[in-house]
């Protein structure tokens, strides 16, 4: 009866990260309006409280996609409804919500210590995707342990950094728009986490590299 809930839920993450993007770039479309000059008072004060809200948007956005993926893993155990299509999508969708998330940071943070790792997971998740379609690649190597502390370590740190754009606005914040801020220990502690993730994202994809030639010879 519940057959098709799993694969509904991961179809809702790829939305969910369709809609992390388009806050992302609503947010950036009004911090170029905040630049101008002539935007004072009230006015200013207006932008300032819609990017803000859609900062907010974007990270409860990103919170209801990290639910869909616990919950159509539970519902296709518990419903007995796993289907090759749920297989196929689930990480698709997984690392489309990752990747809207990491340029929705990139965007409002600017700076490198986001481009870099944030450029490295991007790249070896379109590769993965990419390999996971090649016919000598199907069906090897299930997520791993150390792949799982990679997606906790990814999640976390997202999570992390996307939360106080949503609390305060960025034109309000200690260090000014454009940068991090929050205390400086949390900060530099979750910008961690995104670098470590960053590093398990390569490994992991190694490890599945060589498991695929190994699987060819």
């Amino acid at each position: 009866m519940f057959s098709w809930l799993p694969n509904a839920l991961t179809i809702s993450r790829c939305v969910f990260a369709v809609l992390v993007l388009f806050a992302a770039f609503k947010a950036t479309g009004i911090e170029a309006l905040l630049a101008d000059a002539g935007v004072t008072g009230l006015e200013r004060q207006r932008y300032t409280t819609f990017q803000q809200l859609w900062h907010q948007f974007a990270l409860l956005a990103f919170i209801s996609g990290m639910l869909t993926d616990f919950l159509d893993g539970w519902a296709a155990r518990a419903f007995k409804a796993e289907s090759r299509f749920g297989v196929w999508l689930d990480p698709i969708a997984d690392k489309l919500l990752v990747g809207a998330a990491l340029i929705a940071l990139s965007l409002a943070l600017k700076t490198w210590l986001i481009y870099v790792p944030a450029a490295l997971i991007l790249a070896r998740d379109v590769f993965m995707t990419w390999l996971r379609t090649r016919p000598e690649a199907s069906g090897i190597v299930a997520p791993s342990r150390l792949a799982k502390w990679k997606t906790a370590a990814e999640m976390v740190a997202i999570t992390g950094l996307m939360l106080p754009l949503a609390l305060w606005p960025l034109p309000e914040t200690p260090s000014g728009g454009g940068a991090l801020h929050w205390s400086a220990v949390i900060t530099g502690a979750l910008v961690l986490a995104l670098w470590v993730a960053a590093g398990l994202s390569l490994l992991t994809g190694g490890q599945y590299v060589k498991a695929v030639q190994s699987h060819r010879r």
